[in-house]
């Protein structure tokens, strides 16, 4: 909850089965700007991944945003879930139409401070081109704490739009629950 928009942001990543190179991924992004209905957003990417090398992966699927809509995409994905580090990188492409590229990251950090309580950092980005210009970018930055795997603390968004892009950024507040 930051001081120009609120975001939902929800990010799957299983396997179909415990020793599957098979599973699914899938990430959710809304956002409700307060003061601009047309920077409204619903962002969803659902894809199917193999894992063909340990923490590599090739995904197909698709990706949906309130604009521009729908499209098939494919890409590749590095993921290293630690318990001190969570990396994810993610670049893909629309592969319909006029084709759009994007480079999606997590890097998360946490590290004990006492027996209960943990130190939570994160950086997600999004990168998005297509042939011609930029399109979107954003890099949403967390500090806090994490206390019985709630985590909560200070946010900072910084956002760019359109193919001369201008920062906007809104500061706020964060809560954070990982659920498996």
């Amino acid at each position: 909850m930051g001081y120009r928009y609120s975001t939902v942001n929800l990010v799957l990543s299983k396997p179909f089965t415990e020793t599957s190179k098979l599973g699914f991924f899938h990430l959710n992004t809304l956002t409700v700007n307060y003061n601009d209905k047309n920077k409204n957003d619903l962002a969803l990417q659902n894809l199917v991944f193999y894992e063909f090398l340990k923490n590599f992966r090739i995904t197909g699927g698709a990706f949906y945003s309130t604009k521009p809509g729908y499209s098939a995409t494919v890409g590749l994905q590095y993921i290293n879930p630690g318990k001190k580090w969570f990396i994810l990188i993610s670049p893909r492409v629309s592969i319909e139409g006029d084709p759009s590229f994007n480079l999606f990251s997590i890097v998360r950090y946490k590290t004990d401070i006492t027996s209960k309580t943990r130190l939570y950092t994160s950086l997600q980005a999004l990168n998005i081109f297509d042939c011609k210009s930029h399109i979107k970018s954003y890099q949403w930055l967390r500090i806090g704490l994490e206390i019985k795997g709630t985590q909560f603390g200070l946010s900072a968004n910084f956002d760019e739009f359109g193919p001369n892009p201008e920062l906007e950024s809104s500061l706020g507040l964060f809560i954070r629950r990982e659920i498996f």
